[in-house]
This record gives C-alpha cells, sequence and structure tokens, in this order.
C-alpha cells in the first residue's frame, strides 16, 4: 500500500496519510497509516459490539466498537465507520465524512486502540509541557480540562494534548497528542488564543489548529505529576497515595471489556500510580482563578 503523501506525527506515531491532515506535529517512529475506506462501508454487523459509548449530558457522544476478521469496526455518530488494525497501524476513514470532526475522531478511539496493541495506554486527560515534562489534568467532561489547558496554552506552555494523552508506563513517559484544541465558544471569547488557526466551528465550540512553530516535535516527555480537576471555593493541591489513586486513573484509562485487556489496563494503571505523583487540585471554577490555578500546577515541577 502507498503510504501517501502527507506525512507527520502525533502520539508517537509516524503517520503516513492519503488526505491531508490538520493537527499533525514533526518525527514519530511507531508506523500508522491512514486512508480513505469503501465508499460504501458494509452494514453493521449482526453481533453486538464489544464496547458502546452512549451519549451522557456532559458528553453527547455516540460510538459503537466490533472486532471481526481480524480489523475492528467504529462506528461514531455524525460521522461514520472507521476501520482499524490496531496489529498493523493501519486505519481507514470514512469517506463522506466532514474533514475537521473525522480527524478529530481518528484521534480517539481507533489511534487508542493501536496504542494499547503496542502496549502502552491512553488516559482521558490533556497534557502541557512544563519545564521539558509533561503535566497531565485528567477531569469528567464540563470539569474545566479543555478551558484550563487552553489557558496554559495562552501563558506560553505547550500544549501536548487536549483531550487524549499516550503514556508508557514502564519509563514514565507521555507522547504529544494532535495539535488541536476544541474550546466552548465562552472560554474562546474569555481566555483569549493566540497562534492558533480556526478551522471549524459548531455552535458549542470553535475548533483550532495550533500554528506549527508552536506545536513542537513529537517526541515523548518524562511525566512529573498527574492532576485530577476538582471543584472548590479555593485553590489546594492534595497529593494522593497509589492506593487512592488507581481507582482515578482506572476511571480515565481506555480499556476493552475482555479479561486481557482488563489486567493489561489494570498494570498499567499500577505502574503510573506507583510511578508518578497523583494529586486532587480543588480550584474554583472561574475565569478569573486560571492565572493562580496554572500557578499552583507549574509548582509541581519545582524543586
Amino acid at each position: 500500500m502507498d503510504p501517501g503523501p502527507y506525512r507527520g506525527a502525533v502520539a508517537g506515531f509516524a503517520v503516513r496519510s492519503d488526505v491531508p491532515l490538520a493537527y499533525l506535529r514533526d518525527g514519530g517512529t511507531d508506523p500508522l497509516t491512514v486512508s480513505l475506506g469503501p465508499p460504501d462501508p458494509p452494514p453493521e454487523p449482526s453481533e453486538p459490539p464489544i464496547r458502546e459509548w452512549t451519549p451522557l449530558p456532559e458528553n453527547p457522544f455516540h460510538a459503537k466498537l466490533w472486532r471481526t476478521d481480524g480489523r475492528d469496526r467504529l462506528w461514531i455518530e455524525g460521522v461514520g465507520w472507521y476501520s482499524i488494525d490496531p496489529a498493523t497501524g493501519s486505519i481507514e476513514l470514512p469517506v463522506e465524512a466532514e474533514p475537521v470532526p473525522r480527524e478529530e475522531r481518528l484521534w480517539g478511539i481507533p489511534t487508542s486502540l493501536c496504542v494499547i496493541a503496542r502496549g502502552d495506554q491512553t488516559l482521558h486527560a490533556g497534557s502541557i509541557e512544563v519545564g521539558g515534562t509533561a503535566i497531565l489534568v485528567g477531569a469528567p467532561g464540563r470539569h474545566g480540562k479543555t478551558t484550563l489547558v487552553t489557558a496554559f496554552h495562552g501563558a506560553g506552555y505547550r500544549l501536548l494534548s487536549e483531550d487524549t494523552t499516550r503514556c508508557r508506563t514502564a519509563a514514565a513517559i507521555a507522547f504529544p497528542g494532535p495539535a488541536m484544541l476544541r474550546v466552548r465558544r465562552d472560554s474562546f471569547e474569555r481566555v483569549g488564543v493566540p497562534d492558533v488557526t480556526i478551522v471549524g466551528e459548531d455552535p458549542d465550540r470553535i475548533h483550532l489548529a495550533i500554528d506549527p512553530p508552536r506545536r513542537g516535535p513529537a517526541d515523548p516527555l518524562p511525566i512529573a505529576a498527574i492532576v485530577l480537576l476538582r471543584g472548590s471555593d479555593e485553590i489546594r493541591l492534595e497529593r494522593l497515595d497509589a492506593e487512592l489513586a488507581i481507582p482515578e486513573l482506572w476511571a480515565l484509562a481506555f480499556k476493552l471489556p475482555t479479561d486481557e485487556d482488563r489486567a493489561r489496563c489494570f498494570d498499567a494503571v499500577v505502574g503510573l500510580a506507583s510511578s508518578v505523583p497523583v494529586w486532587n487540585l480543588h480550584r474554583p471554577l472561574r475565569y478569573d482563578a486560571l492565572e493562580r490555578t496554572i500557578d499552583a500546577v507549574v509548582s509541581l515541577t519545582a524543586g
């Protein structure tokens, strides 16, 4: 197969694509081939999916995943069908989908399937670079995660990933993800987002590609800390013991509902909780608290 003319990197993968992609960085090592799928994809399999993501008030996302004939088939509402071969790192995209949502979904579940096939782990967490290290920021939807990492970007720090971060637990390193931001309209107006290009808009969010000079390479960075966002009237950091951090990280970890994959995921989570400091970050959900919140997070790398 022709690897395609469009090249770059996301989450440690050296991406070769048949179609233009807006969020690539430079570098990467593991091969990942991206191409368009057939114009008429096969019908939905008759057997039940191995996993289904159902819409929630804080995250209106609906998807179903099947494993058939050596490939994974993923349907995402409003986008279409992806076909993934995790072992070889090959992903086919839905032909008729709009390019921006199609690419943004590409870097979620399809890429996570390829990540775990290589023995690594993805967390539902944004990440930023501070002093040559990665700090991961984890939270459910509507808890201010994207607003905080956007504020870090506005303050001059390098955004590694907005939503999902690949981790190699044995080495405690994190890989920069797609150079994108999906920012709520009110946050876009209040926070200010320099050095970006608007690539799409919908009623709820502005879709942004970070300008190339601010993206940096795809080289992994050591993880200095994992921060879990909590609401509070004051800014306060609270270190979690490993046994308390494990269920928190388990909730953020991408996993499949098989005994083998749950065991793999549990080992990865225990490894992270044992080797990386995990903190609760209590802070007000207010724009005027963002600068002080950033200072609190940055303080974790001091000394």
